[in-house]
């Protein structure tokens, strides 16, 4: 049994190396990469206060279970969404 590759089938880039056709990451417009570290906190309001202050001057958006919330999109704006037990799940932009 003989198995035909084509030379650019064996060549791989090393790791950490990006292609240059890979999609470059989106800026951080709305200062994710300060807030993340609250992810898992209880939204108490000492972390809404500290969120706030560096989120500022961005609008922010608290996100509840259930709630229902607007489909528009503005970058600078920071997304905490919040699980059932009041704890930060997640940010993200938009």
């Amino acid at each position: 049994m003989k198995f035909w590759f084509s030379a650019a089938a064996l060549v791989s880039l090393p790791a950490g190396v990006a292609r240059a056709d890979a999609p470059a990451p989106p800026p951080d417009t709305c200062r994710l990469t300060l807030t993340e570290r609250f992810i898992g906190a209880k939204a108490v309001p000492a972390v809404r206060a500290a969120l706030a202050q560096i989120a500022r001057p961005n609008p922010m958006r608290w996100i509840a279970p259930g709630q229902a919330i607007t489909m528009d999109y503005s970058a600078r704006r920071l997304n905490v969404i919040l699980d059932e037990a009041g704890r930060i799940a997640a940010m993200r932009c938009g």
